[in-house]
């Protein structure tokens, strides 16, 4: 709660003015929400909402942002409990929103921050919202409900297959590969077009199922949130009324006679819940009120202005989606993301959307196997660095012929760790990826043997020192070094330890001072100082 105040949302992605495919990253905003070291192996969950254009999206997603720092307040503070998060003082505020016609988001925004939320597992997750522009304009929809009743699911009209009316195609197509909730707003129904919509997914989902089949589903949640919903055949508002029109508008099974009137329609229909491995639902939303919608109204975000229905329901749909109960991390190829993993993501995705076309599903899954090889060979490149430095972590130099036995040794165990990631159809990025590892891996064996090679000069130089201090020590005899008043016989015999010290330093190797020359060294400096201590502290006797 102490941080909302200076957090505002930024610009992930921007659209190009003339082509509104070409999809620009904008890494600085990537990295200021993201780019923390406290955050980097926290798991992530990306909520993301889309939809139809100028339908309240951002207004929606502020819920959330409400709903989730006051979650994270609570669990600070272990005295609190959330119960109304709702209430008449508060202000819808975040993500930037207003009603009337023209256009408030443009591009893909994020919070500029991830919510640390703590969930019954004892984990704590990142919770990244994300507020995309609308990608289908309700203006130029021809008014078709594909939802009234179950039998005009299929009318004439809806065989007019108006895809000039999907306006960003690229915008949904890459929010819902980054996100683990990917919201499709929309107003009053669902339409055909927003169904359609999902074809390119549909697409790459039966690719990815055929030939990936062993990483899972290739997306994660779907929502539905239709708005301003009128009530009719006795449904009721909330998700228990959503899943009975989602079954008139999206049937788990269709005749074949109604294959027949539309094939391509119709098999959207049936794959897009096997593209969604944890489920396809949907939110029946009542109108918020006059004032929210009026723009002439002044409505500055007051939840008192809101109607109470409204309120009540879009505590459930937040509650439904974003507890910690029920949140999942986002998941790439079945394994969840970090925050360092999902950076990663961003910017692969990022070069596939960097042309004036949509990529192909081809290129999309082949962008997964990348990130998948990447994933394993920085595994493989860790293990053999770990390995290596437990090797070479005494100060000793180590045989260049047991360096680079170390070095087969551990270069075959990373080798072995990259071989278990998945043989999936595209070989070539398997093997130009292994290539890349080995080329890693050598360049880490010249690091070693270049540190191996400072440890024998600096070992050369030690025992320089200390043959030449021994040397001298012997070449002073009966002198202060070894202690005025310790006699002759003294001399003699310190004159024999250091000969014997000397001789076991050189032939031993060893790099510290041994603890007898030590003890010398301090008698010397005690013989020597005595009298002048005596003497500052007078204890000198008079003669």
């Amino acid at each position: 709660m102490e941080n909302r105040s200076r957090i505002r949302p930024v610009q992930l992605f921007s659209v190009n003015s003339s082509n509104p495919n070409v999809l620009k990253l904008n890494k600085s905003a990537l990295n200021t929400a993201l780019g923390h070291s406290s955050i980097a192996n926290r798991k992530i969950v990306v909520l993301s909402i889309t939809g139809t254009h100028r339908k309240g999206k951002s207004f929606l997603l502020n819920f959330f942002l409400d709903y989730l720092y006051k979650l994270q307040y609570t669990q600070k503070n272990q005295d609190l409990e959330l119960e109304e998060w709702i209430n008449d003082e508060d202000i819808v505020e975040g993500f930037t929103y207003k009603a009337g016609p023209k256009r408030c988001t443009a591009g893909i925004w994020i919070w500029a921050e991830p919510i640390l939320i703590d969930i019954p597992s004892g984990e704590r997750y990142a919770v990244l919202l994300m507020d995309v522009q609308g990608c289908i304009d309700q203006s130029v929809i021809n008014g078709t409900s594909c939802t009234n009743t179950t039998n005009n699911l299929f009318t004439s009209s809806l065989l007019n297959n108006n895809t000039n009316n999907l306006q960003h195609p690229a915008i949904l197509a890459l929010s819902t590969m980054l996100s683990s909730i990917q919201c499709l707003n929309s107003s009053e129904t669902i339409s055909e077009e927003l169904i359609q919509m999902l074809t390119f997914f549909t697409d790459y989902g039966r690719l990815a199922l055929t030939e990936a089949k062993e990483l899972g589903k290739p997306f994660q949640s779907l929502a539905f949130i239709v708005r301003d919903f009128k009530l009719e055949d006795e449904l009721i508002y909330g998700i228990e009324g959503g899943a009975r029109f989602l079954a008139k508008v999206l049937p788990e099974a269709i005749s074949e006679k109604r294959e027949n009137l539309n094939p391509k329609k119709t098999e959207v229909r049936k794959n897009i819940r096997q593209c969604f491995g944890q489920g396809v639902n949907c939110y029946l939303m009542p109108h918020p009120g006059p004032k929210v919608a009026d723009q002439n109204s002044g409505f500055k975000g007051q939840v008192k202005e809101i109607k109470q229905l409204f309120r009540d329901e879009v505590k459930r749909l937040v509650e439904s989606l974003v507890s910690p109960s029920v949140i999942r991390p986002k998941l790439l190829n079945g394994k969840p993301v970090t925050v360092r993993k999902f950076i990663e993501c961003v910017k692969e995705y990022s070069r596939l959307f960097d042309s004036s076309e949509l990529p192909e599903p081809r290129s999309i899954l082949n962008s997964n196997l990348q990130l998948i090889c990447v994933e394993y060979a920085l595994d493989a490149k860790l293990a053999y660095c770990k390995a290596m430095d437990r090797t070479t972590r005494s100060s000793r130099m180590m045989a260049e012929k047991k360096l680079l036995e170390a070095h087969i040794k551990n270069g075959i165990k990373a080798l072995n760790i990259y071989d278990k990631c998945p043989k999936i159809y595209s070989g070539d990025i398997r093997i130009q990826n292994l290539g890349r590892l080995q080329e890693s891996i050598n360049h880490e064996l010249e690091r070693y043997q270049r540190l191996n090679e400072e440890k024998r000069v600096i070992n050369c130089k030690r025992s320089q020192r200390v043959t030449t201090c021994t040397s001298a020590m012997l070449a002073c005899g009966d002198s202060p070094l070894f202690g005025l008043g310790l006699g002759g016989a003294a001399s003699g015999a310190v004159a024999a330890t250091v000969i014997t010290l000397q001789m076991g330093v050189v032939s031993a190797g060893i790099v510290a001072i041994p603890v007898s020359l030590t003890a010398l060294f301090g008698i010397w400096v005690y013989v020597t100082l005595k009298p002048s201590v005596k003497s500052c502290l007078g204890l000198e006797k008079d003669n």
